[in-house]
């Protein structure tokens, strides 16, 4: 995804690699603590964003917008969360072997955190308007409405 920052006015962007969590629905990923991004995270939670996919068959390229509060995950939670992203993210053990970081990088003194972002707002492609008369407008999706099997925590 493309996650959208922002300190003293000035905006920044950031392609981050996540793995969704539903009810609510929340975006979790992990970055350097030094990093752009994360540094304004710390300043401020708000954060804005787009996932976007291509080959859609008959669309070409289509995608969601979204709104929400970035946090770090707290240590309490770190065990977990570590756990979650890489099976998650690797569903096959032995790739997920080959790129599981050890959690001492996400603890402490450690160079990266894990981030949550809970979604407040989310966007997708209006598909009956695309196909009318190929505007690309988004419409916004209430949360309440997304299917549960989007829960995995």
């Amino acid at each position: 995804m493309t996650l959208a920052t922002a300190h003293d006015g000035t905006p920044w962007a950031s392609t981050v690699n996540f793995v969704a969590l539903g009810a609510p629905l929340r975006l979790l990923y992990y970055s350097l603590t030094r990093a752009r991004h994360s540094r304004n995270i710390e300043l401020s939670a708000q954060v804005a964003g787009s996932v976007f996919m291509t080959g859609l068959p008959g669309f070409g390229l289509d995608g969601l917008q979204f709104t929400g509060e970035c946090r770090a995950v707290d240590e309490p939670e770190l065990e977990e969360t570590h756990q979650l992203y890489y099976e998650l993210n690797f569903p096959d053990p032995v790739t997920r072997t080959e790129w599981t970081l050890p959690v001492s990088e996400f603890r402490d003194d450690g160079p990266r955190r894990f981030y949550l972002v809970t979604v407040r707002e989310l966007w997708l492609l209006d598909i009956d308007r695309w196909l009318a008369d190929k505007h690309d407008q988004r419409v916004a999706v209430p949360l309440d409405i997304l299917p549960n099997s989007l829960s995995t925590a």
